[in-house]
């Protein structure tokens, strides 16, 4: 019977998911961890293994459907918490760069712990708002990802300020295409790619916006 990490990475290996053995044996490490901070944290109302796994990490996948994050990538993820989409993405994509930037000290501590236990070298994490990263923090990338940080308006307004040229912006919110269309187009921004799916009984949208 599978125990500790092997009882998380369990459910990811049954799914239809593109992680290899390690990966998921990585990602099965995360979702442990955060499961054993929820008991003094608020980072997330989920305790089943299969529902963490779907929640967590096929759901932060969901941004690589259309297309992967290519090789040497910068990649800003805004308002990381409990490190969904970017500790997925960040093993999923481990050629190219990511930072986490999170407000929360106690989330950014556990975002470097979990990053210490899993060997994630291709993950820093920054205490701060993104309005008032430092200078040398503030890009450009190449791309920027959340996952429900905030409205789509306010997230996209935000990236755009922090994107190289010819970047992307990935990001997963509610059922507001509507309002992606319209701060997209207004921002300099054409939506390269947006699906809408059901999960957990409501319709959300994750999407691809290329500069």
């Amino acid at each position: 019977m599978p125990t500790g990490a092997e009882t998380y990475a369990s459910p990811l290996q049954a799914m239809d998911s593109p992680l290899d053995a390690a990966q998921c044996g990585q990602l099965g490490k995360w979702l442990m961890l955060v499961e054993q901070a929820g008991k003094v944290m608020n980072l997330t109302g989920l305790r089943e293994p299969r529902e963490m796994a779907a929640e967590l990490v096929l759901e932060s996948l969901r941004l690589l459907v259309d297309s992967p994050i290519a090789d040497g990538s910068r990649v800003l993820d805004i308002g990381s918490g409990n490190g969904a989409p970017v500790v997925p993405l960040a093993v999923a994509c481990p050629q190219a760069s990511f930072t986490a930037v999170e407000a929360r000290s106690r989330r950014t501590d556990f975002l470097q712990f979990a990053s210490r236990q899993m060997k994630l070298s291709n993950l820093r994490v920054i205490c701060s708002r993104v309005e008032e990263l430092p200078e040398a923090q503030r890009g450009p990338y190449d791309c920027i990802t959340s996952r429900a940080f905030a409205s789509p308006q306010l997230f996209i307004s935000i990236s755009s300020g922090l994107l190289a040229e010819a970047a992307e912006v990935r990001g997963i919110c509610g059922d507001s295409e509507e309002e992606v269309c319209s701060a997209a187009a207004s921002h300099g921004l054409a939506v390269a790619w947006l699906e809408r799916y059901e999960h957990a009984g409501r319709t959300r949208i994750a999407y691809r916006l290329k500069r």
